[in-house]
């Protein structure tokens, strides 16, 4: 990817996070989680700026982070924990761009899905927003506890401590931004899952091969295999397909030979010639 793409990419990657946070969570008083939700609690509990704090809570994590992890691990966040709290700081001057959807858990899927598009956006980027994530790798460098783990601990606390305060109607809406922000990622980070992996099992070697290849104009890899239970000599393609070519795979599979072990799973990524390209 470019270095400029990487610069519009990123910058777009914080408006619309700064948008999701703003335009529905503040103003609906949804708590999310990591360190943007547990700025809304202060928000919400002492009246403290969303910016401020995520200013006075996030440098202190990136400047420790930067001594125990190194400058080079923790250069990817300077930008973000820097320019996000400004872009929040800066809608709030906005007003008009704040009132967006009043009904709490349409304003709750919507502010976590576009927040995580926001993400993934950065993320894609090979870049962060810092916060709870460089404090979740310095805790796995000294403690040896995954990132993911800890990650998980940080959200879920901030939840439970919403739903303290707030009532477990506000941990509910918290639960359903999280969730709604993470499918976001993954979409934006993986896709949509436009692609199926197929694995086949079969005594039609010739005629499987002579579908896949002109048929279904696929490539496939082609391997001997053996059953365990009667040690029974077969071939297993397996070959990655778009979605609409699966049901045209599942006639043909049943006409040449309806008794082949076939299982199709989602393929999430798929790189390389006839699909996407490295980047």
């Amino acid at each position: 990817m470019p270095p400029w793409l990487k610069v519009i990419l990123f910058l777009v990657g914080i408006v619309i996070t700064t948008w999701g946070f703003t335009g529905f969570l503040v103003v609906n008083n949804i708590i999310s989680g990591g360190l943007p939700g547990l700025c809304l609690l202060l928000f919400q509990k002492l009246g403290w700026d969303p910016s401020v704090s995520q200013w006075a809570i996030g440098i202190p994590i990136f400047i420790i982070a930067w001594f125990t992890l190194g400058g080079t691990q923790t250069m990817s966040s300077l930008a973000g924990s820097l320019l996000l709290p400004a872009a929040i700081w800066l809608s709030f001057q906005i007003p008009q761009i704040q009132v967006i959807c009043e009904q709490p858990i349409l304003a709750s899927i919507a502010g976590g899905f576009i927040i995580g598009i926001g993400l993934g956006l950065i993320f894609k980027t090979n870049a962060s927003v810092g916060g709870f994530s460089l404090l979740a790798r310095v805790i796995a460098k000294y403690w040896n506890f995954p990132v993911s783990r800890t990650l998980l601990f940080t959200d879920s606390l901030v939840i439970l401590v919403a739903g303290s305060f707030f009532g477990i109607e506000a941990a509910i809406l918290a639960i359903l931004s999280v969730a709604a922000m993470t499918k976001a990622i993954d979409i934006v980070l993986t896709g949509l899952g436009r692609a199926k992996a197929v694995n086949i099992i079969t005594d039609k070697q010739a005629e499987m091969r002579e579908m896949l290849t002109n048929k279904l104009n696929s490539g496939a890899t082609e391997v001997d295999v053996r059953g365990a239970y009667k040690g029974a000599e077969k071939t297993m393609f397996y070959c990655v397909i778009p979605v609409t070519k699966v049901a045209k795979l599942r006639r043909n599979i049943l006409y040449i030979d309806p008794n082949a072990f076939t299982v199709i799973n989602d393929a999430s990524e798929v790189l390389g010639y006839g699909f996407e390209g490295y980047s």
